[in-house]
């Protein structure tokens, strides 16, 4: 890289840092008004109130990171084109011979580094900030949540449900498990105070540990597939039973995902306890982690003609009509991964195809648009 390209990439990346740090801030200012008493119910002293509101914020930082950060890179794609048209930065470069293309190395390498910045946190912050994520404004800690009941597909699709979950406890208060008729004799349910997941060691299977029971479970009401599945405690109050379906399966899976790496997604699909439709959410949220970075930096690529137009009225006017531009694919892709994603969609269009369908259209658009770059 020259000595151009460098200042390329430094204005880049600062125009990046001050988009982002204005539109957090900006968010910041809106939410905090509209949910300055959830702050001070939780809050004995003004310390402890500024320490609430720098806490959550903090943590929510790299959320907000993660959902703005696609699309805060080309408006500084936009913004960086127009600041050199505006200087007339380009035009010593152009009169030298040097192709207008040549503008997009430092700044696909930019690109680059901010997605991968965002994979970062996607796959290392976001994760180990699950709980914290999950708090609720002014707590302490996160706080309970209804449950989503599941199916158990390992169990011969044994239902699950309770009373709620306490997140941070990792606890599911009042379970209710459903045995089928292959695994007891006459199908009921078995009920308890709390139920926590243990995970899978050397020594046992990972499952629930019900903790205290309402009713009875006797061995001669099982199955001998039961017996297998269903393991009585010695206390005689305690059962475990045997099952994959973990505890963040049972609350809020939508945006769970968010808040899990693609390790752990591609465990969960390969989960025999999962359904089919959860199943299509998580592999359609693999596929546009993998996507999105490519998307990213196309819309770089597809900047640079829109906004360095060869016959154009204004820059103002070439700005517009390249956020226009971006923003119309940017709904586009959007809207195949709802399709994609829904159930009625999911039958019309694969799931791959919908991740993928934004790559290949966008693709098509930036090389459709290079005809329009100056010479």
């Amino acid at each position: 890289m020259n000595t151009f390209d460098k200042y390329l990439l430094k204005r880049f990346l600062h125009t990046f840092i001050v988009f982002f740090v204005a539109t957090y801030g900006l968010y910041i200012v809106v939410d905090l008004f509209s949910n300055m008493r959830d702050f001070q119910r939780g809050a004995v002293d003004g310390a402890t109130l500024a320490k609430s509101v720098f806490s959550y914020y903090g943590y929510h930082a790299s959320e907000f990171f993660d959902l703005a950060g696609p699309l805060l890179v080309g408006v500084s794609a936009i913004t960086v084109f127009g600041l050199l048209e505006k200087h007339s930065e380009s035009h010593p470069i152009l009169a030298a011979g040097i192709p207008a293309f040549r503008l997009l190395r430092p700044m696909l390498i930019g690109g680059a580094l901010l997605n991968l910045a965002l994979v970062l946190n996607q796959e290392l912050v976001m994760p180990r900030l699950s709980v914290e994520l999950q708090t609720r404004r002014g707590a302490d800690s996160a706080s309970k949540r209804t449950v989503e009941p599941v199916y158990d597909y390992s169990n011969y699709e044994m239902h699950i449900d309770g009373s709620e979950v306490i997140i941070e406890e990792r606890k599911l208060v009042n379970p209710s498990f459903f045995l089928p008729a292959e695994l007891a004799r006459e199908s009921f349910s078995l009920e308890a105070e709390s139920a926590v997941y243990m995970a899978a060691t050397s020594k046992r299977r990972a499952g629930w540990l019900l903790q205290n029971l309402t009713g009875l479970c006797a061995a001669d009401m099982l199955t001998e597939e039961g017996r297998t599945r269903i393991i009585p405690r010695p206390n005689g109050r305690d059962v475990f039973i045997v099952s994959s379906v973990s505890f963040d399966q049972l609350y809020n899976r939508g945006r769970n995902l968010r808040l899990l790496s693609s390790a752990q997604l591609v465990k969960r699909i390969r989960n025999p306890s999962t359904g089919p439709v959860p199943v299509k959410a998580q592999t359609l949220a693999l596929h546009a982690r993998i996507t999105r970075p490519i998307i990213s930096l196309l819309a770089i690529a597809m900047a640079l003609p829109l906004v360095m137009r060869r016959e154009s009225q204004s820059l103002i006017m070439n700005m517009t009509v390249c956020a226009l531009v971006l923003g119309v694919f940017f709904v586009f892709g959007q809207v195949s991964l709802v399709l994609g994603g829904s159930i009625i969609g999911g039958t019309l269009i694969p799931l791959d195809l919908a991740a993928w369908c934004p790559v290949i259209v966008t693709g098509g658009a930036t090389v459709w648009t290079a005809g329009y770059v100056q010479t």
